[in-house]
């Protein structure tokens, strides 16, 4: 099995897995996961092609992170490193302090509409995904 390793500009400079989900509503969704939880993640995935050829839900892969980050949090980190932003330059152009989009990304901190709006305009997404 092979998985798809792309390196990302983070403050660890770390390798990290690239997870592209494609959604119902045909919309896809990338998930950064350290490269160290490579052999974790291809057992999972190996698991459930061979239990069905259903699609997994990004919910169970995520579970864990979703339980500690928030889906928001997940979310908005994952938009963000799509378009290369740091929070800094997010802050920047979205109005929404740096402060702010660290407590939403490491689930501190819920998303109101108001904010939702300003960081899904910046990142180029549906608002509606940081609210559900």
């Amino acid at each position: 099995m092979s998985a798809h390793t792309k390196q990302h500009r983070t403050d660890f400079e770390d390798e990290s897995l690239c997870v592209i989900l494609r959604l119902p509503n045909s919309k896809k969704v990338s998930y950064f996961i350290p490269s160290s939880r490579r052999k974790e993640v291809e057992e999972f995935l190996e698991k459930q092609s061979e239990e069905d050829d259903e699609s997994v839900r990004y919910e169970i892969l995520a579970k864990e992170r979703i339980e500690k980050h928030k889906k928001a949090g997940l979310v908005l980190r994952g938009m963000r490193y799509r378009e290369g932003f740091s929070q800094k330059k997010l802050a920047e152009k979205s109005g929404v302090t740096q402060n702010e989009i660290s407590n939403i990304e490491n689930g501190k901190r819920t998303v109101g509409k108001k904010i939702a709006i300003r960081l899904a305009k910046v990142l180029n997404f549906d608002y509606e995904m940081l609210l559900s």
